[in-house]
């Protein structure tokens, strides 16, 4: 009965995209239950003809100061059994607000948990002209695909770009290492980061995040690295943007916040809407400080 189940379960994810299914609920006033999210990831991962991203377009996003962004992307929610493969709507409002907030990014030294494809960051880059970058994420084909998004973009802008395109730095020891990119006056680098396992030693003065607080397991290591770092430079300030989906998750999350001793300093309230025809994402950023 179960297999049942699972299989109907398939059949019907496949016919509707899980963001059609969540506006959809979003829009009716209700809360997205949280098992969903983890139930559709075991279901892709499982299945044999689970997406795999060989389907990618490119998109174009125009901010005020940072000018023209194309990332290279897939409009599948799961690909190679991670959601990084796609943009999401915190990581654009993080994005046009740092460029609005430029002032606190200027020469700084900055880390970004949960890069994904490199929106956030290309903006922060090109707008606010940080002394330092630092991309993270974990997986693999993430990683390869914020490489090229930021070689595409720094590149078409800056002559003297160098980064190492060899083929053969796309293993684990050489993501962990990180890959340098020099780009005008910031240094550039994109590494694996392991929240679970691994620590941050790197010299940084602010944390950036964007659509990282969606589920509780991944929340316990998210607070972890937070408190990890915050605790070892109490001058360092972390921003950190989330979509208000499910209540009881973002909860969790303010509650861990407190339970590690870090503070919420501000909480900015604001509505992103990609299109007319979807409905408005509701989308908080945090300041929080040791």
């Amino acid at each position: 009965m179960l297999q049942e189940v699972q299989d109907l379960s398939w059949k019907y994810l496949r016919m509707y995209p899980l963001r059609d299914i969540m506006w959809k609920i979003e829009e009716s006033n209700q809360e997205v239950f949280e098992d969903l999210y983890t139930t559709y990831t075991k279901l892709l991962s499982q299945n044999a003809s689970s997406p795999h991203c060989d389907d990618f377009c490119y998109r174009t996003y125009n901010f005020s100061k940072a000018g023209v962004i194309t990332v290279k992307e897939t409009c599948k929610l799961i690909c190679d059994g991670t959601t990084g493969m796609c943009t999401w709507e915190a990581s654009h409002v993080l994005a046009d607000w740092c460029c609005r907030e430029s002032h606190r990014f200027q020469n700084k030294r900055i880390l970004e948990l949960g890069a994904g494809l490199g929106l956030l960051g290309l903006a922060v880059i090109q707008s606010c002209k940080p002394l330092s970058y630092i991309f993270t994420d974990l997986h693999h084909s993430v990683l390869k695909t914020l490489k090229e998004n930021i070689y595409i973009n720094l590149k078409e802008k800056h002559s003297g770009l160098t980064l190492q395109e060899s083929e053969e730095a796309t293993s684990s020891d050489d993501w962990a290492k990180g890959i340098q990119v020099s780009y005008s006056d910031t240094d550039v680098l994109i590494k694996r980061l392991d929240w679970e396992r691994d620590t941050c030693d790197d010299d940084i003065e602010v944390i950036l995040a964007a659509d990282v607080v969606y589920d509780t397991d991944v929340i316990v290591h998210l607070v972890k690295i937070l408190k990890d770092i915050l605790s070892k430079r109490p001058r360092v300030v972390a921003y950190i943007a989330s979509a208000l989906r499910n209540p009881a998750t973002y909860t969790f999350f303010k509650d861990a916040l407190v339970d590690c001793g870090l503070h919420t300093c501000t909480e900015t309230y604001h509505q992103y809407q990609e299109s007319p025809s979807q409905p408005p994402v509701s989308i908080t950023i945090h300041h929080i400080l040791p």
